[in-house]
């Protein structure tokens, strides 16, 4: 399956959103999110954490970043 990027954001909000996404039911993988943690504040201000999802749960899982970062 393929699987396409959903968002790039900061570690706290990627956490948050997998949450989200894992209580619909939809499976996602975070990128980056150990360099971040790594890094912290230096790596987040080049980057962020890569959100990504199957291509066929995107509609979903963008109705779902939606409901928690544009309110």
């Amino acid at each position: 399956m393929k699987t396409v990027r959903l968002c790039t954001c900061s570690d706290f909000n990627a956490e948050l959103l997998k949450d989200a996404l894992i209580a619909e039911g939809i499976e996602c993988i975070l990128g980056n999110q150990y360099m971040s943690r790594c890094f912290g504040p230096l790596i987040s201000a080049f980057s962020g954490v890569d959100v990504y999802v199957f291509e066929s749960d995107g509609e979903k899982a963008v109705e779902i970043y939606k409901r928690l970062f544009e309110t």
